[in-house]
């Protein structure tokens, strides 16, 4: 059962990079900002430093509080946990084939659920399930507003006669907020009321970005700089700032989803008596390696719905709608609340397209996506119950 736990959790942090590569890719692809190859490169890199560094809040939300897995019979979890990761492999492996974005985190709440139905329904944390299930609703309304709101705000400052003020300072500001924030919220609670190690971390961030602002201000104010110049100046900086916020927004999703595989094998381990007590940043960083293979390997099927079908994009909306979906994505991370990042992403491009006025929103995409995710939650409930009941009958 052990062998089966670590297959399938590598089987599923494959498909789930493969899948959700879309998530932090699609953008840069829809903007041609990369190469495809590239962006892959980049984002099967951050996606690895992401699920080490994020991956231990939502995993301990699957593995304890959607199933009270304390109480479940060894064999039960063990067998239920091996089956949901299967599960939850075969569902998302038919939606790639077929270029759906998917949603592994609502598949594997499902498959978990239907490991405590087997059990019996007191071990199923209902009141959980339900908040989740309107989280999942109103998550894609949050990032739609988050990808509106930011890009109005890019805009107004866009329209500032000052030419430093209406290049690159909104995408400055946009930027450095999520910055400063993904570290802080990334620091333990107790490290932050030091106030000798707060203040070493706030000058770590402020130097960078104050010595950014510093040489592009001189660039731009250079009296022998063309109007030609200045409009490449900015395309370039443009882009290089659209590729940082995916490699970003990979970030964020390795913290997000890595514990899809992480969190059953966690369980599965514990449930057979194997001692993997200090252990849990190892289970992390090979789930995370499954996800960047799975980047890596076959990542761009997916990434080109979500960044060619939803609407258009050029660089500068791209940057937008990255920020603002890796804002909402660290938000709920670190809430420990497994939800659905294509959700979130394809709301803050969906966000951008109508603060854009871009009539030609895939709306229909997004509906049809929706309900194939909720599809997902169910079938992986019923096929997890099954096979738990009839391979560990209680």
């Amino acid at each position: 059962m052990v062998l089966a736990g670590f297959i399938g959790a590598f089987m599923l942090a494959w498909i789930d990079g493969a899948n959700n590569a879309a998530n932090s890719i699609g953008t840069v692809i829809g903007a041609r900002a990369l190469p495809v190859r590239r962006a892959l490169l980049i984002a099967s890199f951050f996606e690895l430093a992401g699920g080490v560094v994020y991956g231990e809040y939502i995993s301990s939300t699957l593995a304890s509080r959607v199933v009270d897995t304390s109480n479940l019979p060894p064999r039960v979890a063990a067998v239920g946990f091996a089956s949901a990761l299967i599960v939850s492999f075969i569902i998302v492996f038919a939606a790639t084939r077929r270029r759906i974005p998917f949603s592994i985190s609502i598949v594997m709440v499902g498959a978990v659920a239907g490991v405590g139905l087997a059990a019996g329904v007191e071990h199923v944390n209902t009141v959980l399930i339900s908040e989740l299930f309107a989280l999942w609703i109103l998550i894609p309304l949050i990032s739609i507003l988050a990808g509106y709101t930011y890009y109005r705000l890019y805009s107004y400052l866009r329209s500032r006669r000052s030419l430093y003020a209406k290049t690159f300072l909104p995408l400055l500001l946009l930027y450095a907020s999520f910055t400063v924030s993904a570290v802080y919220m990334a620091i333990p609670g107790h490290l932050l009321s030091d106030p000798l190690i707060l203040g070493t971390i706030t000058l770590l961030l402020a130097a960078p970005l104050a010595s950014l602002l510093l040489y592009l201000y001189r660039v731009l104010h250079r009296e022998v700089l063309e109007e030609s110049e200045v409009d490449a100046v900015v395309g370039r900086f443009n882009r290089r700032m659209l590729i940082a916020s995916s490699a970003i927004l990979a970030f964020t999703h390795g913290g997000h989803d890595v514990a899809n595989a992480a969190a059953p094998l966690m369980v599965i381990l514990e449930s057979t008596g194997v001692n993997h007590t200090g252990s849990q940043l190892l289970i992390l960083a090979y789930s995370s390696l499954g996800i960047s293979t799975g980047v890596l390997s076959w990542g761009a099927s997916v990434a080109r719905t979500i960044g060619e079908e939803i609407t258009v994009l050029n660089p500068e909306s791209a940057l937008v709608a990255n920020i603002a979906g890796a804002q909402t994505t660290l938000v709920v991370t670190r809430l420990g609340l497994p939800s659905s990042m294509v959700g979130i992403v394809v709301g803050s491009i969906i966000g951008v397209g109508l603060a854009r006025g871009v009539s030609g929103i895939n709306t229909r995409l997004f509906a049809r996506m929706l309900s194939y995710w909720y599809a997902g939650f169910t079938v992986a409930a019923l096929a997890t119950y099954t096979a738990t009941r009839i391979l560990a009958p209680v």
